[in-house]
């Protein structure tokens, strides 16, 4: 469907441009950290390498998202990142530590900060449907268990054992079906996700020639 689809497209853009932004702050203020700091002179290529850096590296933060958790993803490309910049420091004529262990432990922090920002404040659309089913699913439970405690404390009142059972079976029968219906329709979900990855996207066929591509 279209709508969503360029929901979906407008979201990444928006996390892109944000990572990408965090990634130009940060690389700034790496370099005012290394000037200031640490006394470091950086030429205007050294700049340009830090900003660039941190720009690709909240690039690809937001490209990876949804791939594995935050803290995983923003631990090793932060790691990555910050290779190349550690011997970077050491061309420069800069001695490994603690230059060198200084900028791969700022890419680590830099690379987690991203990936927290740019998930918290968008975060992936399966983990704000997954979230919003949760909670309603949450509620739910929440409903019936203080329904089925009130049956037992007016069984407890009137010493009536049979008391609410019909509405006692519904509650726990229905939530019974519902777990079965959930299962069902999560099987089902994962066979269509199969053969969509085996066939590949459906081939579109021309509206001004509907028999076209098709065997006489």
């Amino acid at each position: 469907m279209p709508i969503p689809e360029s929901r979906r497209d407008q979201s990444a853009i928006r996390r892109i441009l944000l990572a990408t932004g965090l990634g130009a702050i940060f690389g700034l203020q790496s370099w005012r950290l290394a000037e200031y700091g640490f006394g470091v002179p950086i030429p205007w290529y050294g700049l340009a390498w830090i900003l660039l850096g941190h720009m690709f590296l909240g690039l690809s933060v937001a490209a990876t998202v949804g791939s594995t958790r935050w803290w995983k993803r923003g631990f090793v490309l932060g790691l990555v990142f910050s290779i190349p910049s550690a011997f970077g420091a050491v061309a420069l004529g800069l001695s490994w530590a603690p230059y060198g262990v200084a900028a791969i432990t700022e890419g680590l922090v830099v690379g987690l900060l991203i990936a927290f920002i740019a998930d918290v404040l968008l975060p992936p659309r399966s983990t704000r449907l997954s979230n919003a089913i949760r909670s309603a699913a949450c509620q739910r439970l929440s409903e019936e268990k203080a329904c089925l405690e009130h049956l037992d404390a007016e069984r407890a009142y009137r010493r009536d054992s049979g008391f609410g059972k019909t509405t006692e079976d519904r509650v726990v029968w229905g939530e019974l079906l519902d777990l079965e219906l959930q299962d069902i329709d999560e099987q089902v979900r994962r066979i269509r996700q199969g053969a969509w990855d085996a066939s590949g996207p459906p081939s579109r066929i021309s509206k001004h020639n509907p028999n076209q591509g098709l065997r006489p």
